[in-house]
């Protein structure tokens, strides 16, 4: 029996099939049909890249996090009037090294790597609403980008997955 390529998913077909069994491009359809169902497989690949801009992005908001951790960190040593807290020191650095270890690690497993701080990122926050409220509300937008970022970057992610478990080679 002969087989054919399919011209979306590149996949090896049988010639008799009216579908794709693997993304269903209508070998029997219109052109119309066949044109708009690649355009959105095209569309639905688009996601791939989206994702790996994610990554790029979370990297960036993690490096920028574990930053201003660290300006945290020096603030009691250059202002004279604050007493050193050492407890907050070395939250601050064990959060900051975490955030800077995420960022580098991402590529390596970026779902891990992006839930991980997110969490943490979460719990600091809500530690910090219970411990004073009026503190936890400043920069509230500046939280919710950062949160809503890496929640959207592991959107992406799990949608990246689904489209490479459904059409890779």
């Amino acid at each position: 029996m002969s087989s054919i390529q399919c011209p979306a998913c590149k996949k090896p077909q049988e010639a008799n099939l009216s579908n794709c069994k693997n993304c269903m491009f209508p070998f029997t359809g219109s052109e119309q049909e066949k044109s708009k169902h690649i355009g959105l497989f095209i569309n639905k690949k688009s996601i791939v890249h989206d994702a790996e801009n994610a990554i790029t992005r979370s990297r960036k908001i993690l490096f920028l996090i574990a930053a201003y951790n660290f300006l945290f960190i020096t603030v009691p040593f250059i202002s004279p009037d604050m007493e050193i807290d050492i407890f907050a020191i070395s939250i601050n650095v064990i959060l900051a090294l975490g955030f800077i270890m995420c960022a580098l690690l991402l590529k390596r497993s970026p779902m891990f790597f992006t839930i991980f701080p997110l969490c943490a990122i979460l719990g600091l926050y809500a530690a910090n609403f219970l411990y004073d409220p009026d503190l936890a509300m400043r920069g509230i937008i500046f939280k919710l980008v950062i949160i809503g970022s890496l929640i959207y970057s592991i959107y992406l992610l799990q949608e990246a997955k689904k489209f490479n478990n459904k059409f890779a080679a």
